[in-house]
């Protein structure tokens, strides 16, 4: 009882109760700051990827990292639901996007595109031109997990999965492959640099010539080795590259080398189309001479008409 009454006094104490009030308000200030802050920096990414939800909550799960439900307060979900329906999304829109644009292309090929236009790299250094991973929320003192590849493809893939929910497959479609148009320009090289090695195999094959890969060294302790590999085409070095595994330096070393090697193939063609070219002019030239013999000729027997005709005048 004595305990109530003291409470009930302190609650009605004018300082206790400036101080509440008080605390009351800076918690209301508070919140609306952060909601001011989670809308403008809504605002900002809806802004970069160029598309402005109805619902943002999908948005703000899209942006939560795994790391940051465990530490949070409140009921928070992490983007992982959202990444995994965005990379079935994302699947299907490249693959009908790749099955109209190359109608000329077969079974073999047009999986190398999908692959090249879907693979873990590619969508990281689609989603750090977008800025997607600096709007990431994630736990404090984990900030380095932004600059993490893995984490921007799975920040993209959840972000496609937010707005196919919040706007349907043709919508999505539409706002994904505006940000692909650059990586379907430039779709060569996204080919290649998924598969150097037989990118640089279909080269040799066409010349004849054979491919070596030589361990050069290796060397480091036997958690974090570096191998260097030496790559010959047709039994000419086309340089040395180093990597974290065998494999890893020789896709570094025949990607490196595919640049090179190509030179062979523009000069041969560049040769070709100048015997070619030589080769119409003579052409040319000798039709034209045979065009211009008859004409000649006649020239020729008028002339010679005329100066028979000449001498028999004189006569």
């Amino acid at each position: 009882m004595e305990l109530k009454k003291y409470i009930l006094k302190r609650m009605f104490k004018p300082a206790v109760a400036k101080r509440a009030k008080a605390m009351r308000r800076e918690k209301i200030a508070r919140a609306a700051s952060e909601e001011f802050s989670d809308r403008l920096r809504c605002g900002r990414l809806q802004k970069h990827i160029g598309y402005k939800f109805k619902n943002l909550d999908y948005l703000r799960e899209a942006l939560v990292h795994p790391g940051l439900v465990g530490t949070s307060k409140g009921h928070v979900r992490s983007n992982q639901r959202l990444e995994f329906l965005g990379d079935a999304v994302l699947q299907c829109i490249i693959t009908e996007t790749v099955f109209k644009k190359f109608d000329n292309m077969e079974e073999g090929e047009l999986t190398k595109v999908r692959i090249a236009l879907t693979r873990g790299s590619f969508l990281s250094e689609l989603s750090a031109s977008l800025g997607l991973p600096k709007y990431l929320s994630v736990a404090h003192g984990s900030e380095g997990l932004r600059e993490i590849p893995s984490v921007a493809e799975d920040l993209f893939e959840a972000v496609v999965g937010a707005i196919y929910l919040d706007a349907g497959f043709e919508r999505t479609k539409e706002v994904v492959m505006s940000w692909y148009k650059r990586g379907l320009d430039d779709l060569p090289r996204l080919v290649q640099s998924h598969n150097p090695k037989g990118a640089l195999q279909e080269l040799a094959v066409r010349r004849g010539d054979e491919i070596e890969y030589r361990l050069v060294s290796q060397s480091g302790p036997a958690h974090k080795k570096v191998f260097e590999v030496e790559i010959f085409v047709g039994g000419k070095s086309y340089g040395r590259f180093s990597g974290s595994s065998k494999k890893a330096a020789e896709c570094g070393a025949a990607n490196a080398a595919i640049g090179e090697y190509k030179k062979l193939f523009e000069a041969e063609d560049a040769d070709t189309a100048g015997k070619k070219a030589d080769g119409d002019s003579k052409a040319a030239a000798f039709a034209r001479s045979k065009r211009a013999a008859p004409q000649a000729k006649k020239r020729a027997k008028g002339r010679a008409g005329r100066a028979s005709e000449g001498s028999s005048a004189s006569a």
